[in-house]
């Protein structure tokens, strides 16, 4: 490919050189565009996806413990079991997640302990990625001892 000169002439080489070179400019912006921005979007959302199950997990654990912690303290089986449900929900309520908690009180007693079982779960649907799923769910555990030199049960 030549091109001729206004004054009817061939272009010296390096004139040739620097016309292919400036037909060039600007593909690797249009390269970095059509290639590049689309994996950096899905990294980000992917790091928002990873970031919302860590943060449903470690609060999940929170959950639980401050569960157990209110069922030990609870004088009845059935005051553990209400003080988990509320202290679940109490823990849950503002948040991005909803959580249910079942108590086991098979050992509650003097000197025992009681153990709150936790599923939390959370809504990913609004991020609006395919293949992630609509919801996420951590589950998690903890159990407290009982004080021996408590006043009743």
């Amino acid at each position: 490919m030549s091109s001729i000169n206004r004054d009817g002439r061939l272009p010296r080489a390096g004139g040739l050189r620097r016309l292919r070179a400036a037909s060039d400019r600007g593909s690797v912006t249009t390269e970095m565009a059509v290639l590049v921005v689309p994996f950096l979007i899905v990294l980000a959302m992917f790091i928002v996806v990873a970031a919302r199950v860590a943060s449903v997990s470690i609060d999940a654990r929170a959950v639980a413990a401050a569960a157990a912690r209110a069922a030990a303290d609870a004088p009845t089986p059935a005051a553990a079991r209400t003080a988990a449900t509320n202290a679940a929900n109490a823990m849950a309520s503002g948040s991005q997640f909803r959580c249910t908690a079942t108590t086991n009180t098979g050992q509650f007693r003097r000197g025992g302990a009681v153990t709150v079982n936790v599923a939390c779960v959370m809504r990913l649907d609004d991020l609006g990625l395919p293949g992630v799923g609509t919801t996420k769910t951590a589950h998690a555990s903890a159990t407290e001892p009982i004080d021996t030199y408590r006043a009743g049960t």
